[in-house]
């Protein structure tokens, strides 16, 4: 069945309606798309206590305007993951370091943090424990946490 209108077949294919991530599609299925939001607060934590990993999933333009990332977030890039032709499994063998027995936090600076969210979703439905920055970069840097400098190009 060929499929007709702007959108690529993608089993993961993230919805938006009025601004807001709000469904997803599993192979043509409608169904409810819940963010895991994890307060920045908590993230900080986590992140103290060796038990998460964190992935910048932050275009490497707006890296450039951003000026720093979380310490020790590794860069995922934006364009891999909302790559609509990439099979999920393939996109998690791909990352660096990832591990069951942490936690897995993500931001991006992607309206409706559309990246992170995805990566959130195939690394969930694959097993891991990971989670969405509530608020990203900026809320974390509202909090006045650690930040540390990108590295030149």
């Amino acid at each position: 069945m060929a499929m007709t209108g702007i959108y690529p077949q993608d089993p993961w294919f993230i919805h938006h309606v009025n601004g807001s991530m709000t469904e997803t599609s599993i192979g043509g299925r409608d169904m409810a798309f819940v963010p895991y939001w994890m307060n920045p607060a908590t993230a900080k934590e986590a992140i103290e206590a060796g038990r998460a990993i964190v992935l910048d999933v932050t275009s490497q333009f707006i890296e450039t305007a951003v000026r720093g990332k979380i310490p020790g977030a590794v860069w995922v890039s934006p364009r891999e993951i909302l790559n609509r032709n990439r099979h999920a499994a393939d996109l998690v063998k791909d990352l660096p370091g990832l591990s069951r027995d942490k936690t897995i936090i993500a931001y991006c600076t992607c309206p409706d943090e559309e990246a992170s969210a995805r990566l959130t979703r195939v690394l969930r439905d694959q097993g891991y424990d990971a989670w969405l920055l509530d608020g990203g970069l900026p809320a974390w840097r509202a909090a006045g946490y650690p930040m540390e400098l990108n590295q030149a190009a």
